[in-house]
């Protein structure tokens, strides 16, 4: 073949490979599917890939595209794959209650095999491994079981308020100095979670670049790399295994792995109990333990042993930790910015507390209403996870009437923005305003139900919600006890969020004042 025969091939290759793409693109138009128009290879995820924003922000950039306003869900490309993206309440309903069982599964995933304690955790995992695992880890988060656990987080965030009150001040004369918000609330929750999962001092105030915290460090920590990794994980999880990507990278999993174990080892051969995540997960591997291989084979029940156990106290850890910190350290960036608020949930604090005796306990907690009113506004701001993901798993598909004639197929994904939801005027009027009175009872009954989703919701909704919200309001009412917190030079005017992080996080940390000032309780 001469040159000008080569040429010409190489062209009609080029052609029908174009053709191909603008045809393989062209799916939801061919439908008659409202869509947001792909670029080729890209789907709708440049913006993401840019990096020019947050995920959060380009899920908003989405969710309010001029192509999207007024429809209750909209066809896009995750890449090179068909995916939908709800927009009216009601629909998000029928996907993540109503019909759950039509979208029991996350689209995202990790690798099973390369990336055990990553995938084999009940974020990740699939039906029915997922809904056995939910069921037995359930009683962890127990009314009675919260209660036992009080006193363990009260005494961290007695060691939280210690280590706060030895700070050498900055200035004499202000009485202040200065902290990184997220950091020290990191180590708040790394000690909670150690103690009350595991029944193990991690002891970060005095070590903060002990080994807990380091690893569980390490899995936030949003390099080019782990930004890689966590969008493969929520939009090209088939791609996952063959990259190497990993949920919990290599080092956290060796650490976690070989301290779980030993705990559950020493917890075995000593026979003590302390009524913690380690005797709930001893429990499910000495019930896998009696049955025989027939009569799982029969049951067909999830063998709990290995890294299934494993994977499930590391979730406790890296999500019980990550969240719960992000809440309390954008809780006092809006406190330090808003000191009319600050100064009247310290002066809630300053009662319980005299009702009390100046103890901290679960009925102080539980009665302190407007500071679970500046935690719900805190979660709509700045929810953990930006959007919600499911992924189609009914055979025959799933039918969208009234709103459209088109049938989900299995296997489609599906995404619900969460953040946009909650930055929408329609349903919270000016939305970036911080107004804790949004969710007084009062103004409950104006709000548009499944709109606000910082937890999830339905059956996938996050299981240890009631523990994220107690651990919070430990963490804060032992801050603010005898600290006044305020901006300082270093405080973003405008929260500024990581365009590398999928989880919600500051860019460049939250840098406040803490003034000392009791509240002489």
């Amino acid at each position: 073949m001469d040159a000008y025969g080569l040429l010409l091939l190489l062209l009609l290759l080029v052609l029908s490979g174009y053709y191909l793409l603008k045809r393989h693109y062209g799916y939801w138009e061919r439908l008659g599917v409202p869509q947001l128009r792909p670029r080729l290879l890209l789907g709708n995820l440049g913006g993401l890939l840019s990096m020019k924003s947050s995920p959060a922000e380009f899920i908003v950039q989405l969710y309010n595209h001029a192509d999207a306003q007024d429809k209750p869900f909209v066809g896009i490309h995750v890449f090179h794959k068909p995916a939908l993206l709800l927009r009216e309440p009601e629909l998000i309903k029928r996907i993540l209650v109503k019909d759950f069982v039509k979208f029991s599964n996350r689209y995202s995933n990790s690798d099973y095999q390369g990336d055990p304690l990553g995938s084999r955790n009940i974020f990740f995992l699939k039906n029915p491994a997922w809904k056995e695992v939910r069921l037995k880890l359930s009683p962890f988060f127990t009314s009675n079981r919260l209660k036992q656990m009080f006193a363990l987080i009260a005494e961290v965030g007695s060691n939280l308020d210690a280590h706060l009150r030895q700070q050498p001040l900055h200035n004499e004369r202000l009485r202040c100095f200065d902290i990184e918000a997220k950091e020290l609330c990191a180590l708040y929750t790394t000690d909670v979670i150690a103690t009350v999962a595991y029944g193990v001092q991690a002891n970060s105030f005095s070590q903060p670049n002990g080994e807990f915290r380091r690893h569980g460090r390490a899995v936030f920590e949003f390099s080019l790399k782990r930004a890689a990794e966590f969008t493969l994980v929520f939009f090209m999880p088939h791609l996952v295994p063959y990259l190497g990507f990993k949920v919990v990278p290599a080092e956290p999993t060796k650490f976690l792995r070989k301290t779980i174990n030993y705990v559950m080892a020493e917890r075995e051969r000593s026979q003590k109990t302390r009524n913690d995540l380690i005797d709930l997960l001893i429990d499910f591997k000495r019930a896998t333990q009696q049955q025989s291989k027939s009569q799982q084979q029969q049951s067909k029940q999830f063998v709990f042993e290995g890294d299934i156990l494993v994977a499930q106290a590391v979730l406790f850890f890296t999500a019980g930790f990550e969240s719960s910190s992000s809440t309390m350290a954008f809780a006092l960036y809006e406190l330090a910015r808003h000191p009319d608020v600050q100064q009247r949930v310290r002066a809630e604090i300053k009662s319980a507390l005299i009702a009390s005796a100046g103890l901290i306990t679960q009925q102080l907690i539980d009665n302190l209403s407007y500071m679970q009113l500046i935690l719900h506004e805190v979660l709509r701001l700045y929810p953990p996870l930006p959007f919600l993901d499911r992924e189609c798993t009914s055979e025959e598909g799933y039918d969208l009437s009234p709103y459209h004639k088109f049938q989900v197929p299995q296997g489609m994904p599906v995404y619900i923005p969460a953040y946009a939801l909650h930055m929408d005027p329609e349903y919270y009027p000016e939305p970036r305003k911080f107004q804790p009175e949004r969710f007084a009872p009062s103004n409950k009954p104006l709000h548009t139900p499944y709109t606000y989703m910082p937890f999830g919701l339905g059956p996938h909704g996050c299981i240890g919600e009631r523990f994220g919200y107690l651990q919070a309001k430990v963490g804060l009412v032992n801050v603010l006890r005898n600290h006044l917190v305020s901006t300082s030079e270093r405080t973003l005017r405008r929260m500024k969020f990581d365009p590398k992080a999928i989880i919600l996080q500051a860019d460049g940390g939250i840098h406040l004042r803490l003034v000392r000032d009791p509240l002489g309780v």
